[in-house]
């Protein structure tokens, strides 16, 4: 009987070494597939990081060509406010040479109306002069 029970007893262990070795053979295949899944989502990861990489580049070069623009606005801002600074100038002069013209033009008016009252005053003398002349020679 003890055979017996020895063959009993290696039959369920056997049985129980079965069960084991399917059960590692399927945590293999799991393991497998998880790992062939991981590995493409590695890929698929890595491609988009690959992608945002570039993009990162391209964006870079265009912040630089920006910058580069903003030097030069900056540069021509400048002077466009030198100019204007001179324009500012330039028109502060022109209100001032204009102010003295309207001064000038006052006084040649004031000189051509003081012209005119002399003439007419010698016209007048002339003219009573002529008369007194021609009173005499009648």
């Amino acid at each position: 009987m003890k055979g017996d029970e020895f063959k009993i007893i290696l039959e369920d262990i056997n049985e129980k070494f079965d069960l084991v070795i399917e059960g590692h053979k399927l945590l293999n295949e799991k393991l497998d597939r998880q790992a062939k899944e991981n590995k493409e989502e590695h890929k698929e990861i890595r491609d988009e990081i690959l992608y945002v990489k570039k993009d990162v580049n391209s964006l870079k070069k265009e912040v630089v060509d920006i910058k580069k623009d903003v030097v030069d606005v900056k540069k021509d801002l400048s002077d466009v406010k030198k100019d204007v600074s001179e324009l500012q100038k330039d028109v502060y002069t022109l209100k001032k040479d204009v102010v003295d013209i309207k001064k000038n033009i006052v006084d040649v008016k004031k000189d051509v109306s003081d012209i005119r009252k002399d003439m007419n005053e010698h016209r007048e003398n002339t003219e009573l002069h002529g008369l007194r002349k021609k009173k005499r020679a009648s």
